[in-house]
């Protein structure tokens, strides 16, 4: 565990020490496996097997255990501590108890000699033990919030280097639409086409095209409603007119309350000129299938002719090649005419699953 408040805690130990008139005082923490000596003054252990240590008979209650004379106490008398080196013959503790009622350690005093302590030394033992858990205990919580605060850091920088490195166009604005974060995409974008440098506070005549502020605001106000709003418009700029994907959705805290809008902006003019590309290439292949039905329509009628003719003859049924020639005819006349017929069933135009176009 660390700790920084250890000045003030060593001076505590110190001073229960003068207090009491003892050679040795500690402040100690406890598991169910150790005693950790934290603080010290007159002793060199910085840890003691649970079973060896006199603090586990204060930590299971709630006020200040004395022992004065460990000869004589059944709980320690055969403790090694006592039966040899450094012969501990007086004993004092009190439980160090947090605000939730737990103990976790204790500050206690020793002697190598049988005595008590007086009503005020008892006292005193006492409420420097209470000072010890309230430093202990806000130096936990501080402890805390610096490893809170390091981890919100972390996050944000990840959110923050998302945020930057999107390329498409980023506002966070609050309740009245102005401006209170943005990307460098924005940055750019405002900078290229408007000579506009954007900043926090901005209002929304500020920042967002004339023509297009009146559906800028209607969406904003939808999304402070609750609604995730999601569009492909066109906005006219200096630079000319492109096709944008949109996207205003609310911007909650960490209580659900909607305290602004989002605002996500994607150019797709190049994913629009690459979806008429691929619409111009279909009609290609469709032209060049009508004109290669138009042109084998013709021979596959003289051709079918012939053979209906040789049939009529008495041309032998029975020879293989003559069948399948006849079986490829019809097979190519077939797929002509769906192709001629498809041709008028769409009017000539594209199927309109690729026609879904914003143009």
């Amino acid at each position: 565990m660390k700790i920084d408040r250890e000045d003030e805690l060593q001076q505590i130990v110190e001073l229960a020490a003068n207090i009491c008139n003892v050679p040795i005082a500690m402040i100690t923490l406890m598991d169910d496996q150790t005693q950790y000596i934290k603080f010290k003054v007159g002793t060199d252990p910085i840890g003691i097997s649970f079973h060896e240590n006199f603090c586990r008979h204060t930590v299971v209650q709630k006020e200040l255990l004395i022992i004065p004379d460990t000869q004589l106490d059944e709980r320690v008398k055969n403790n090694s501590y006592v039966v040899h080196q450094p012969h501990i013959r007086f004993y004092a503790g009190s439980p160090l108890t947090t605000h939730d009622g737990f103990n976790i350690g204790t500050l206690c005093v020793y002697d190598r000699q049988p005595k008590t302590l007086t009503i005020i030394e008892q006292k005193m033992l006492s409420r420097l033990a209470r000072q010890v858990t309230r430093l202990l205990e806000f130096d936990a919580s501080l402890q805390l919030l610096k490893e809170q605060y390091e981890s919100s850091r972390v996050e944000e920088i990840k959110l923050r280097s998302f945020f930057e490195s999107s390329g498409c166009c980023h506002l966070l604005l609050d309740t009245h639409l102005r401006v209170l974060s943005f990307n460098n995409t924005m940055v750019n974008l405002l900078r290229n086409n408007y000579q506009l440098t954007i900043a926090e506070g901005m209002e929304v005549n500020d920042y967002i095209e004339p023509g297009f502020v009146e559906e800028f605001i209607r969406n904003c106000k939808r999304a402070l409603l609750g609604e995730n709003v999601n569009i492909e418009t066109i906005i006219n700029s200096p630079k000319g007119s492109n096709p944008w994907h949109l996207i205003f959705e609310p911007a909650f805290d960490s209580m659900g309350a909607i305290i602004g809008v989002t605002y996500s902006a994607t150019d797709i003019t190049q994913m629009v000129r690459d979806e008429k590309t691929v619409i111009e290439q279909g009609e290609s292949l469709r032209q060049i299938d009508r004109i290669l039905s138009a042109n084998l329509h013709h021979p596959l009628e003289v051709i079918k002719g012939t053979m209906a003719t040789m049939k009529q003859q008495g041309y032998p049924d029975d020879v293989i090649e003559f069948n399948l020639l006849e079986k490829a005819c019809d097979e190519l006349l077939d797929k002509g005419s769906l192709i001629i017929l498809s041709e008028e069933r769409n009017g000539g135009n594209v199927p309109s699953s690729l026609n879904a176009s914003i143009y």
